[in-house]
């Protein structure tokens, strides 16, 4: 039984840590109502929504707002929607307000603007307001990162923030410098060396080691062309996470692997349900025999 005893416990010291951790953004107060393409939806002064747009109904990088908005919201990517978060005004008075939708990049002013939801405000009295004021003052800054499908090329945009492991060989996509080969290299302390993009076409890619040595958290990666003056830029973000348990971090992996975030969250669930099992199976077994011993 002692073997079926050791692998219980090996199941639940790799999932109580999990579990204990909780999601990440519990101490984020969550909007309270979801604006969504046509919809009429009530308000009071101080309540955070988020508005939510399906493929077709928006494009990425538009913006979203209105004359009882704190501040304009821009859609990023939350695969498979498209969201920003908005926040009523606490000046705003009773009534009916029109949501305008800019794309992404217009300028100038609009002659026919893009009605794309309402919100209804409802009234609110002098406590109310007061409450409002001290309630907004305290919003958290929220998380720009995004979330693309996982199948698609990283990154996608600046923000598009994926998971891979450290001393693992990764894949870098540039859609966006067609005719650029081998003008752009990248640098990032996640990085054992400086990539290189590379491509006669459309698309430029270049493969990056990821270091054994940088402590999991997030890193920026900055973009570099050749006879640029001033800083490098920030051009994309990574989250880098250590080895897996029993796993030699080596920089000379030739066979890498890397994982998108959603992917790499798809295997620790499907890890952490094998291991329940193995714990539950073994809990039994072990009922079991002591039943048959005390028969």
């Amino acid at each position: 039984m002692d073997r079926f005893r050791t692998a219980a416990w090996v199941a639940l010291s790799f999932l109580l840590p999990l579990l204990a951790a909780g999601p990440a953004s519990a101490s984020v107060p969550q909007p309270t109502a979801s604006l969504t393409y046509g919809s009429v939806t009530s308000v009071r002064p101080g309540d955070t929504l988020s508005v939510d747009a399906e493929q077709g109904e928006a494009r990425y990088g538009d913006t979203m707002r209105s004359s009882v908005f704190l501040a304009t919201g821009k859609l990023r990517m939350m695969d498979p929607l498209l969201t920003t978060t908005v926040t009523i005004a606490c000046g705003a008075g009773p009534g009916t307000y029109p949501v305008l939708r800019r794309g992404a990049g217009d300028v100038g002013p609009e002659e026919h603007p893009f009605r794309w939801a309402r919100v209804r405000v409802e009234p609110a009295d002098e406590a109310a307001r007061r409450g409002c004021c001290d309630k907004v003052k305290k919003l958290p800054r929220r998380d720009p990162e995004e979330r693309w499908a996982p199948d698609t090329t990283w990154p996608q945009s600046e923000w598009d923030v994926r998971t891979f492991r450290a001393g693992h060989r990764i894949t870098i996509t540039d859609n966006d410098d067609e005719g650029s080969d081998g003008d752009i290299s990248l640098t990032s302390p996640a990085f054992t060396g400086r990539p290189v993009l590379r491509g006669a076409k459309a698309v430029l890619t270049a493969t990056a080691t990821l270091t054994c040595d940088a402590a999991p958290g997030l890193y920026v990666v900055h973009r570099h062309e050749v006879g640029q003056t001033g800083p490098d830029k920030p051009w994309a973000r990574l989250r880098l996470v250590g080895a897996g348990r029993g796993e030699a971090c080596s920089t000379e992996q030739a066979a890498a692997h890397s994982f998108g975030s959603s992917r790499l969250g798809g295997a620790a669930r499907a890890v952490g349900g094998a291991l329940l099992a193995v714990a539950a199976g073994a809990l039994f077994l072990r009922a079991r025999s002591r039943r048959g011993d005390s028969a």
